[in-house]
C-alpha cells in the first residue's frame, strides 16, 4: 500500500532537483547564454557584447527561475551607471562585470546579493572611487577585484561592512592617497592586498596597520622612493609575501622589515638600490627564504646584511653592477642557498674558495658576465650538489669542463 506514495515522492524529488539546475530558454540573443556545470549541477549565466536591453531581458528571464546562479558574467556591455533594476531579483554566488564602462553603482544595486555573493569582479571599468555604499552590505564577500579602474584615492571606511573579505585587488588604478582609516570596518580577515601599478610614492603603512591578518602585500610598479625603519610594523605577524619591485628605492634602511616574523618572500627587483644597511633584514632572519634584488645598482654582493638570513634558499642578484665574487661573500649564510642568480653583471673574478660554504647549491646562473677563464677548481666544493650551471655569454673564452 505504501509503494505508490513512495514512487510519487521519488518522482517529485527528482523533478525538484532537475528544475533547480535547469537553464531557462533565453530571448533570441547571440551574446547571452546559460549552461549547467555537469559535475556539480550549477548554473552559469553569461552576457557578452550585447545591448543593455538584451542584457536586462535575459537577466530577468534567469531571475524569474529563482535559481542562485553560480557564475554570473557580464563582459563588454556598455552599462554606465549600474542601476538596481539591472540585476533585479537575480541572485548569484560569483559576479563578474568586466569592461562594461561602469562609471557608478546604485547603493542598492547588490541588495539582493547580500547573503549569497562570495566574489565580485568589477575590473576594467571607469569607476573613480570605491562604491562603498553599494558594497557594504555584502557580508559574505570573500574576494573583491576593482582592478584597472580610475580610482585616485581610498577614502576612510572605503571597505566598511565587508567583514568576510579576504582578497582585495586594486591593481592598475591611479591611487595616490590612502586614508589612514581606509580599511577600518573591513573586518579582520583581509589577507591579500594588491596595489600593483598605482601612483603611490610611499608605503601606506598607517592605513595597512588595521590589517592584522595580512599575508600578502603587493606594491609593485608604484613610485615609492624610500622605506623607513620598521615601515611595516603593526601589520600583524602573518605577512608572508611582500612585493616592492619596479619602484624607485635607492637604499634599504636598518630594520626596514622588523617585526614581520613570518616574511618568507621579499621582492625588491627593478629599483635603484645601491646600499643595503647591514641590519636591513633584522627581524626576518629566521623566516626569509626568497629574496629578489635583481636589476638594481649594487656594486658588490651585499654579504653583510645577508649573513643574518638563516633560511635563505633563493637569492636573485641578476643585472646589477657586481664585478667580483669574494671568498667571504657567502660566509655564514650560504649553507642553505639552493639557487643563485648572478647573470648579466660585470663579474670577471671568482676568488678561490668563494663557493666553499654553499653546501646546498643546486643552480648557479652566471651567464653574460665578463669571465674569460673558468676552471674546475672554482666549482670543486659544490660538485656534489650542483645540478646546473649557466656560463653562457660573449665574454667566456675558455671553460675547463665541470663534470656534474
Amino acid at each position: 500500500m505504501n509503494r505508490i506514495p513512495l514512487l510519487l515522492l521519488l518522482l517529485t524529488s527528482s523533478l525538484v532537483q532537475s528544475d533547480a539546475s535547469d537553464c531557462p530558454s533565453l530571448p533570441a540573443s547571440r551574446g547571452c547564454f546559460c549552461r549547467i556545470q555537469d559535475k556539480v549541477q550549477r548554473v552559469d549565466f553569461t552576457c557578452e557584447s550585447v545591448s543593455l536591453q538584451d542584457l536586462l531581458t535575459s537577466t530577468k528571464t534567469v531571475a524569474d527561475t529563482q535559481q542562485v546562479v553560480w557564475h554570473l558574467k557580464y563582459r563588454y556591455v556598455s552599462i554606465g551607471h549600474f542601476e538596481k533594476s539591472l540585476l533585479g531579483s537575480l541572485r548569484a554566488n560569483n559576479f563578474i562585470a568586466f569592461n562594461c564602462s561602469i562609471t557608478s553603482i546604485d547603493p542598492d544595486a547588490f541588495s539582493g546579493l547580500t547573503d549569497v555573493l562570495e566574489s565580485l569582479d568589477l575590473g576594467l571599468n571607469k569607476l573613480e572611487r570605491v562604491p562603498t555604499a553599494a558594497l557594504e552590505g555584502l557580508v559574505k564577500l570573500d574576494s573583491l577585484d576593482l582592478g584597472n579602474n580610475r580610482i585616485e584615492s581610498l577614502h576612510a571606511g572605503a571597505f566598511k561592512g565587508l567583514v568576510s573579505l579576504r582578497s582585495l585587488s586594486l591593481l592598475g588604478n591611479r591611487i595616490k592617497i590612502v586614508d589612514d582609516l581606509a580599511f577600518k570596518g573591513s573586518g579582520g580577515n583581509l589577507a591579500h592586498v594588491n596595489l600593483v601599478n598605482n601612483e603611490l610614492t610611499s608605503v601606506p603603512s598607517r592605513s595597512l596597520r588595521h590589517l592584522s591578518g595580512l599575508q600578502a602585500l603587493l606594491l609593485h610598479e608604484n613610485k615609492i622612493t624610500n622605506l623607513v625603519q620598521e615601515e611595516f610594523a603593526g601589520m600583524g605577524e602573518d605577512l608572508e609575501e611582500l612585493g616592492l619591485s619596479l619602484n624607485q628605492l635607492e637604499e634599504i634602511p636598518e630594520r626596514a622589515f622588523a617585526k614581520l616574523k613570518m616574511l618568507n618572500s621579499l621582492d625588491l627587483d627593478s629599483n635603484r638600490i645601491r646600499y643595503i644597511h647591514p641590519k636591513a633584514f633584522k627581524g626576518i632572519e629566521r623566516s626569509l627564504e626568497w629574496l629578489k634584488l635583481g636589476d638594481n645598482q649594487l656594486s658588490a654582493i651585499p654579504a653583510e646584511p645577508l649573513r643574518r638570513l638563516e633560511k635563505l634558499m633563493d637569492l636573485n642578484l641578476r643585472r646589477n653592477r657586481i664585478d667580483k665574487i669574494l671568498k667571504d661573500d657567502f660566509k655564514d649564510y650560504g649553507s642553505t642557498l639552493q639557487f643563485i642568480y648572478l647573470q648579466e653583471n660585470r663579474i670577471h673574478t671568482i676568488e678561490m674558495n668563494a663557493l666553499s660554504e654553499l653546501d646546498s647549491l643546486g643552480w648557479l646562473y652566471l651567464s653574460f658576465n665578463q669571465l674569460s677563464v673558468v676552471s674546475n677548481e672554482t666549482f670543486q666544493s659544490v660538485l656534489d650538489t650542483l645540478q646546473a650551471i649557466d656560463l653562457s655569454g660573449e665574454y667566456l673564452n675558455s671553460f675547463l669542463t665541470v663534470t656534474l
